[in-house]
């Protein structure tokens, strides 16, 4: 697990105001921090004006330093609502080394019930547990990447260090605690960042004129102005970028396309399960003319087809990718279902029961991390007796109670999130061919011929069948659901549960149980000796249950799942896999060799894949990367996180290792 950051200590004066122990210093001016905003940061930054005049369709993105209790971003989101048109997007990038406890956030927004209509969402969208790393809010058009870490850390994390793909930011809130009382953020390596994560000509203002602040901004490129501060400070500083510096490479690029990627306007997925939904329907949401091909006769007809599937993340006391990806993928599929498709979401909690000695420590360390962080509200230990009463029905295990968990209704999921004015859907068809046509992909399948700008491969196991992805090291794995006919005893069940295996409440009558897990098998015919597998291992978990389930005919499915050899996911662009060797063979001889030089790659071909098992945990978060590498903007993973989900991780691996 991420670490979590360190919260903000505040001391609520008699006036109201939120005061920060840490620095000794207030979050807004006592005049009025609302007016103080849209003087310094929206007015300095001629917003209003800049955002009448959009064109259609695009994007602006505003970096700032210091998010505190939010105030910035819900003026500059209420001003975007009154002068921006209705299909562009704003995104907001802020970082914070402290953040405020959400009872605080929620006690400071009450200050400003003008902005109510936009506080209110915020803090119900606010995350649960504020881990150290990336955390993506989405309120329709308005975007918030918020990130939890030291600033010029967390700006630096954003960077692929590619200079035209990290040139994004449009303006900067430059806020914060003043340079006496918080010296350790105005440093060299915050300007450098905010440099190279500039568009040229990108504004800048902030409430100080401090020496080292003037310095920082001009050996930085910036060009800078003194105007009238706000209320009795009588000046402050704005600017614009008029100088770029180039972008020094401090690692091998491997995960970089040698040409810059072209935004498309059109993209064809194949695949319609939850992969490929969940990217068209980010695409979608991009602007981008989706067309999304599913060889079977409904989305979700493969392995995103059982009638109940469970959300949850396995979550580890350890930080690391694995263990960082899995928490912060399930806080953002939370949010996700909840917004786009409410109700298929049965998010009204689940329990994950520990059945070992060795389970039941590791979810101690877990809950110990939650809550020494007040993480609770995303997970707790709950004793058996709580368990119990949390269930409805009898258990016998102690568990991690995560209450905004919960399970959902796969197939209807994959057809909601399909359901969009920018996606065309082609039910029932396999592509035939794939062929690279000049500056476009040509698909064939049944009596249709598709062109397209940009391809996303999402067919689980039959990514490997397209020629150019054929060297992911993607492993079948099937999996066979029990159904059953609801029990007046299972009935009682209120909320799902995993173990060993799983099993969901009663849904019009029936209830899911299972699944099993059989590595490289790809049938997928039902076998009655894997349902009896699935009553085995419900039976250690609830005995009465199996018991009375024995005695039905089950029904069920059987599906194939991909799962890659680490765990992660799969989502980047796919190289040019004689080229990537080529560039890098003299990692063979040391893989910590630094070559500069960029690899080939496969001009408009994407992929997402890999999800196994938690594929409707780890699929929103993954689209949502995959998404920028496509059309590029902020990351909503560090860029550590995005190549350790990039395609070509094993060939470099294995070069590395001289296989």
């Amino acid at each position: 697990m991420s670490k979590s950051g360190k919260h903000a200590d505040i001391q609520w004066r008699e006036d109201g105001q939120p005061l920060s122990l840490a620095y000794d210093d207030i979050y807004f001016s006592t005049a009025s921090g609302l007016e103080e905003t849209r003087y310094v940061f929206l007015q300095q930054n001629a917003l209003a004006e800049r955002w009448a005049t959009l064109p259609e369709n695009a994007t602006f993105t505003i970096g700032e330093t210091g998010f505190g209790t939010g105030l910035n971003f819900l003026a500059a989101w209420e001003l975007w609502q009154k002068t921006a048109p209705k299909s562009a997007q704003l995104h907001f990038v802020s970082v914070e080394k402290f953040p405020l406890h959400p009872q605080d956030l929620q006690r400071a927004l009450a200050l400003w019930p003008q902005l109510q209509a936009y506080s209110q969402p915020l803090i119900e969208a606010y995350p649960p547990l504020l881990a150290e790393g990336i955390h993506c809010l989405q309120f329709g058009p308005v975007k918030l990447t918020l990130i939890i870490g030291e600033a010029s850390r967390a700006l630096d994390s954003l960077r692929l260090q590619q200079e035209k793909r990290d040139r994004y930011i449009d303006t900067w809130f430059l806020d914060g605690f003043a340079p006496a009382k918080n010296p350790d953020m105005w440093t060299e390596e915050l300007f450098t960042n905010m440099s190279h994560l500039s568009r040229p000509g990108a504004t800048f203002a902030t409430f100080t004129c401090a020496g080292l602040v003037k310095r920082g901004l001009r050996e930085a490129g910036f060009a800078l102005r003194k105007v009238p501060g706000f209320g009795s400070k009588r000046e402050m500083l704005c600017g614009t970028l008029e100088q770029l510096h180039n972008c020094q490479q401090h690692s091998t690029p491997w995960h970089l396309p040698s040409t810059e990627a072209q935004h498309p306007q059109s993209a064809t997925v194949i695949g319609g399960g939850i992969s490929g939904a969940t990217i068209a329907r980010a695409l979608a949401e991009r602007g981008v003319q989706v067309q999304i091909i599913e060889r079977g006769p409904a989305p979700g007809s493969g392995g995103s087809g059982n009638d109940q599937g469970i959300l949850y993340g396995k979550l580890s006391p350890k930080p690391g990718p694995n263990g960082d990806f899995n928490l912060h993928a399930l806080m953002f599929a939370q949010r996700f279902y909840k917004q786009h498709c409410p109700r298929l979401a049965h998010f009204n909690g689940l329990l994950q029961l520990a059945q070992s000695d060795r389970e039941k420590l590791l979810q101690e360390q877990i809950a110990a991390s939650l809550a020494e962080h007040q993480g609770q509200n995303l997970a707790r230990m709950v004793t058996r007796e709580e368990a119990c009463q949390l269930a409805g029905v009898d258990l016998p295990f102690d568990g991690l109670y995560f209450p905004n968990a919960g399970w959902l209704e796969p197939q209807k999921v994959c057809a909601a999130l399909l359901e969009h004015r920018n996606i065309t859907r082609y039910q029932g068809r396999a592509v035939e061919s794939l062929t690279r046509q000049d500056d476009k992909w040509l698909l064939r399948t049944e009596g249709k011929e598709i062109e397209t700008e940009a391809v996303i491969l999402c067919g689980a196991n039959d990514i490997r069948s397209f020629a150019p992805a054929a060297a992911l090291p993607l492993r079948p794995i099937r999996g066979q659901v029990s159904r059953v006919h609801a029990t007046e005893v299972s009935a009682k069940l209120k909320i799902a549960l995993c173990g060993e295996g799983y099993i969901t409440p009663a849904h019009e009558g029936c209830q899911s149980f299972g699944a099993t897990f059989k590595l490289k098998e790809t049938a997928t015919e039902l076998r009655e000796s894997e349902h009896k597998e699935n009553l085995q291992t419900l039976a250690e978990l609830l005995p009465h249950f199996a018991e009375e389930f024995s005695s039905q005919d089950f029904n069920g499915r059987a599906a194939l799942r991909a799962a890659t050899p680490d765990y992660l996911p799969v989502a980047g662009p796919i190289p040019d896999w004689e080229s990537l060797n080529n560039t890098y063979a003299s990692l063979r001889k040391n893989r910590k060799l630094f070559i500069p030089e960029h690899s080939v790659y496969q001009a408009g071909l994407y992929v997402m894949g890999g999800l196994g098992s938690r594929g409707f945990t780890y699929a929103p978060l993954t689209a949502e990367l995959l998404a920028s590498w496509i059309m590029g903007g902020p990351l909503p993973v560090s860029a550590d996180l995005a190549k350790a989900l990039h395609p070509a991780r094993f060939a470099i691996r294995n070069l590395g290792k001289n296989r």
